[in-house]
């Protein structure tokens, strides 16, 4: 052992520059190891806050032939005490052609701990179930609609066939809501 290691120092002794390099890839090596863990860290991060918003903790119940519940089947389950709670989803068109999905909600029925029935004051909640009513509206939904954050409140967006949202709509800046919303820019295939 003694002999590889003198071997190694005599070698370097005579080649200060090799030992200066070997060094300096080590120190660069584990810096991007590092950094890269950093933003694989960010990334899986960012991943559990996107997936917690459709992550309702909760089953799905579907019918076997597809068909959507009629009133009277989501009553009898909710008489029956089942604590099912309705949930939409629908997709619209903006003037120049971005999708948009839409998700439609009733937070009352929905679990406190739930992230759809989240809301950061009762005043917002009220905001969101009584006219001119409020909608949630991520970012990237926002820049696709061309709204800005601080115009948001009182946008009324136009779509692809000429109609209007009249909904004022809410971009939310609270931890809890910066970066998911109700209205979400969809996947285009």
């Amino acid at each position: 052992m003694t002999r590889v290691l003198s071997t190694l120092l005599s070698h370097y002794r005579r080649h200060p520059g090799q030992l200066i390099m070997l060094l300096l890839g080590l120190w660069v090596a584990s810096a991007l190891w590092s950094g890269i863990q950093a933003i694989n860290a960010t990334a899986r991060d960012s991943y559990a806050r996107a997936d917690a918003l459709f992550d309702t903790q909760l089953d799905q119940l579907e019918r076997r032939d597809g068909m959507p519940f009629s009133r009277a089947e989501y009553h009898a389950l909710r008489q029956a005490g089942l604590p099912v709670s309705p949930m939409l989803e629908g997709e619209v068109v903006t003037q120049d052609g971005t999708r948009l999905t839409l998700i439609g909600i009733d937070p009352l029925t929905l679990s406190s701990d739930n992230a759809l029935a989240q809301a950061n004051t009762s005043a917002s909640l009220s905001d969101f179930l009584t006219p001119p009513w409020q909608t949630r509206v991520a970012p990237d939904a926002l820049e696709a609609l061309g709204i800005t954050r601080e115009n948001a409140s009182a946008a009324t967006p136009t779509l692809a066939d000429g109609k209007t949202l009249a909904a004022h709509f809410s971009a939310s800046t609270t931890a809890g809501h910066a970066d998911h919303g109700y209205c979400r820019r969809s996947a285009v295939a």
